[in-house]
């Protein structure tokens, strides 16, 4: 029974399952909780006509996907007021959302990049990760198959092995069996629906000889063509702010760097950036020996912890990519020994005030909770 239903799935989707044990896994899953909820209710004959569409947000309806909360949305139903970005693979970077490209969601991808463009011109982080294929977009750079891979690993790595199986011997029976075609089937973040990639795409089978162009098209219309006037948007928006030409000389790595920073903390630079300033009047040995279990508390932090413990400080989760990025400098006021507050930061100047506590102990745990409570404040 479970076979059927996965076998009711379209090739891309199946792809994606033989790449990913995980993914695969999860269907699986899905379909033995409908079967066993279905199961008191149904005969046996009923249980292999099940719509394969409710196990599988893949499965819905072209135009059909989830929204945040879980429910059924379509790409025609209401304004056109969906979010902006969506996660097509790994969550945390981002890619447009263009929905019905009205001119007031172009406009706000237009005013997205005049954003990043202001972070760029003022040496400021910006706190979303855009998938590279974005990044080459805003360069003005040609857009790869290889891109793929940090778009939607698991369709890349689908697609990768199609062209690795297209040198076997085996091939011809192998590409006849997967009965692919010169189509593709939207989710409902790309428009939904099913395209042909070339005109009469739905007759032209994938072989051997042609999964090269196949992948291209496939990977093409995903990343950019599916998006494209949402795209040119951000681009336009980057350079009404900053001059023609600018940023020619940058890789997509040097402009992810400027734009989003590191995002792990390294210690010893935040050390390097850092400067004190005594307000507590005691003792050369005492500050020495307080300044000793900050760092060794920081240290012990989790990346995740020093991201908050670098945004409650700076305003940013993240360390710029160079000195000249921290405008000014990062600093630690100490102030006079009071074990009653917790440390406060002022994120304009970059300054963490924290009083002289009496223990490492008492420092770890205001230091965390303060991290936690945005302890912020203009002193």
């Amino acid at each position: 029974k479970i076979t059927g239903m996965l076998l009711e799935l379209s090739p891309a989707q199946l792809l994606m399952l033989l790449a990913s044990e995980d993914a695969l896994r999860q269907r699986v899953d899905e379909a033995m909780e409908l079967i066993v909820a279905h199961g008191q209710d149904l005969t046996s004959e009923a249980l292999l006509d099940l719509d394969v569409g409710l196990f599988s947000f893949t499965g819905l309806k072209s135009g059909q996907g989830r929204s945040a909360e879980g429910e059924v949305e379509t790409e025609d139903s209401g304004e056109d007021n969906a979010p902006l970005f969506y996660c097509p693979g790994r969550r945390g970077f981002y890619s447009p959302r263009q929905g019905k490209a009205t001119f007031e969601r172009l406009n706000a991808f237009r005013n997205t990049g005049r954003l990043l463009g202001l972070c760029l011109l003022q040496n400021e982080l910006c706190p979303i990760f855009l998938n590279r294929h974005v990044i080459k977009c805003i360069l003005g750079r040609p857009i790869r198959f290889h891109d793929m891979a940090f778009f939607d690993p698991a369709m890349y790595e689908s697609l990768r092995q199609l062209v690795v199986d297209a040198e076997t011997k085996d091939s011809n029976s192998l590409f006849a069996a997967l009965d692919l075609t010169f189509s593709i089937d939207l989710n409902v973040e790309e428009g939904g629906g099913s395209l042909e990639l070339i005109p009469g795409g739905r007759d032209i089978e994938v072989t051997a000889s042609n999964v090269y162009d196949y992948v291209r098209k496939y990977a093409e219309y995903r990343m950019y063509k599916a998006q494209q006037k949402s795209l040119e948007a951000i681009r336009m928006g980057v350079f009404d702010v900053l001059p023609t030409g600018s940023l020619d000389g940058l890789t997509p790595e040097d402009l992810r760097l400027l734009l989003n920073g590191v995002g792990d903390i390294n210690v010893a630079v935040l050390i390097s950036y850092t400067s004190f300033n005594d307000e507590s009047g005691e003792s050369s040995e005492r500050l020495l020996k307080f300044k000793r279990w900050l760092w060794s508390i920081v240290e012990r932090m989790t990346n995740l912890e020093r991201m908050d413990l670098v945004y409650f400080w700076t305003g940013s989760p993240a360390l710029p990519a160079s000195e000249d990025g921290f405008q000014p400098m990062p600093s630690v006021t100490i102030r006079p020994a009071d074990d009653a507050h917790l440390p406060t930061a002022n994120t304009c100047i970059s300054r963490l005030y924290v009083p002289l506590y009496s223990s490492r102990c008492v420092l770890r745990q205001k230091l965390l909770l303060a991290i936690k409570t945005k302890n912020f404040g203009f002193v």
